[in-house]
């Protein structure tokens, strides 16, 4: 069966069921910290600076895209031990479940949660959440083809 995560090989993942490129790393692994709204569009700023993965058109996901990555039957599993975050194990993942997305209201930003699957909002200057960066245009239709159900078997 084919994989729905592909490695890039280059610190990227791409989804095959959406056609996004994800980052395979995090803010919180690469700073030790949670970070607020407006660091991380520094932050990924200096990914598109550094050209991650050959490409400087990173991003913060939206509240779908960030969303598809949560998988209820996984349990991120490392270094032996069994963390309740709900995403595939090709991602890298250490600490800090809350992930900035680029819905904003006003002073708010959508922050999206791997533990329970929740999404909140908090100010945008308050240091609750990380970041996963992504490319590429998101493609729903790719999520609701009729044999989306036998692809995603023993996943």
């Amino acid at each position: 069966m084919e994989s729905r995560f592909i490695d890039n090989e280059n610190r990227t993942i791409k989804d095959a069921h959406t056609g996004l490129i994800w980052q395979e790393s995090y803010a919180y692994v690469e700073t030790g910290n949670n970070i607020s709204w407006y660091d991380a569009q520094d932050y990924i700023k200096k990914l598109n600076e550094k050209k991650l993965g050959g490409h400087d058109d990173w991003r913060l996901p939206d509240r779908l895209e960030i969303q598809s990555l949560f998988e209820i039957a996984k349990p991120f599993q490392s270094r032996g031990k069994t963390f309740i975050l709900h995403i595939d194990p090709v991602f890298e993942f250490s600490y800090g479940c809350c992930f900035w997305t680029s819905k904003t209201r006003w002073s708010g930003a959508l922050g999206f949660e791997f533990d329970m699957g929740d999404i909140h909002w908090y100010p945008k200057g308050s240091h609750k959440g990380t970041v996963r960066a992504v490319r590429n245009e998101w493609q729903p239709s790719l999520m609701i083809d009729p044999n989306w159900a036998e692809k995603i078997k023993g996943y």
